[in-house]
C-alpha cells in the first residue's frame, strides 16, 4: 500500500511487511521500479517461500550486525561513530556508514536530539582504532 506520494519527483513511500522493515529495507521508491502486487501462484511456483530473503551474494562471514552506537567524535568537520558490533568488536565509522542505522536513531533519541548534526563537537580521543576515512588527529 502507498503511504505517501510525491508525484512531482515520482517518489512513493510504501508500506512493507514487518519482516522487511526489520531488515531496514528502504521504504521510498521511484515510480519506475514500482509494479502492482500480484499474489504468488502456488501452481506455477510450488514451494515458494515468500519469507526467504534474497541472497545478495555476500559471504555470511562478511555480514555483520550493529549492536549499538556507543559514542561519537568529531575530527575536523567530520563526525565518526563508535560502533559496537554483535560479535563484540568496536570500530569508528563515518556518518555515511551509519546514517540509515536504527542504532543511530536510538543513540540520538537517548540524547534527546533529532539530528546527528546537533551532537556536541567536544574534543574526543578516539580509542581502540582510528576512524576509517579521517586523518590522524
Amino acid at each position: 500500500m502507498v503511504t505517501r506520494a510525491c508525484p512531482e519527483v515520482s517518489k512513493y513511500t510504501i508500506e512493507l511487511p514487518q519482516v522487511l522493515a526489520d531488515r531496514r529495507i528502504h521504504l521510498s521508491f521511484h515510480a519506475s521500479v514500482l509494479f502492482p502486487h500480484e499474489l504468488n501462484d502456488d501452481a506455477l511456483f510450488p514451494k515458494r517461500n515468500v519469507t526467504a530473503f534474497y541472497d545478495f551474494g555476500h559471504a555470511t562471514e562478511e555480514e555483520f550486525l550493529v549492536d549499538e552506537i556507543v559514542g561519537h567524535a568529531w575530527v575536523d568537520s567530520q563526525i565518526f561513530f563508535h560502533v559496537r558490533w554483535t560479535q563484540g568488536d568496536h570500530t569508528w565509522e563515518p556518518i555515511a556508514h551509519c546514517k540509515d542505522l536504527a542504532a543511530l536513531d536510538r543513540y540520538l533519541e537517548l540524547r534527546g536530539i533529532s539530528s546527528w548534526r546537533k551532537l556536541p563537537k567536544h574534543s574526543a580521543k578516539l580509542v581502540n582504532s582510528q576512524p576509517t576515512t579521517a586523518p590522524q588527529p
